[in-house]
């Protein structure tokens, strides 16, 4: 059983009051021991590959921020962005697969849901697909609204 997931990984968050305005979202390897990571310039987007034999399955973390557009989501408002943007969501992760594990086939989404990550709204997403030498792979996508950063 292979796996995939483009998942938040050790966000960190500095502390905001008067003194540091805003939200500072960075993030760090999950295991540095068991995970390499690499930095996408100029798209805000880092990879973390877990090593060979540190892992049961070929897994894969990736990370990407982007402008949130709204600071505070409302619950009822995110978890109807998560029903109707499932459909989306399961094309770029189709396509992020490509990078990851090769080509997927018959991409379905398991669960869309509103979720807390690090006491932030996201929302979560699980595909179950069919990859290389058909073994089924496990894609988990989460969406975290943390200040003004979306990852």
């Amino acid at each position: 059983m292979a796996a995939a997931a483009l998942s938040l990984a050790g966000c960190m968050t500095a502390a905001v009051g008067p003194e540091h305005p805003g939200t500072r979202v960075t993030f760090k390897s999950p295991d540095p021991e068991k995970w390499t990571g690499t930095r996408v310039f100029g798209e805000r987007r880092s990879i973390f590959r877990c090593r060979p034999l540190a892992c049961p399955e070929y897994s894969i973390v990736s990370i990407r921020t982007a402008a949130s557009p709204t600071r505070s989501p409302d619950p009822v408002a995110l978890q109807k962005f998560a029903e109707a943007d499932a459909q989306r969501q399961m094309a770029q992760t189709e396509q992020a697969s490509t990078e990851a594990v090769g080509r997927l086939r018959d991409l379905t989404l398991v669960s869309s849901r509103v979720a807390k990550m690090k006491e932030f709204p996201a929302v979560h997403w699980e595909y179950k697909a069919t990859g290389p030498n058909d073994k089924p792979v496990y894609v988990v996508r989460d969406m975290v609204f943390a200040g003004n950063t979306m990852r």
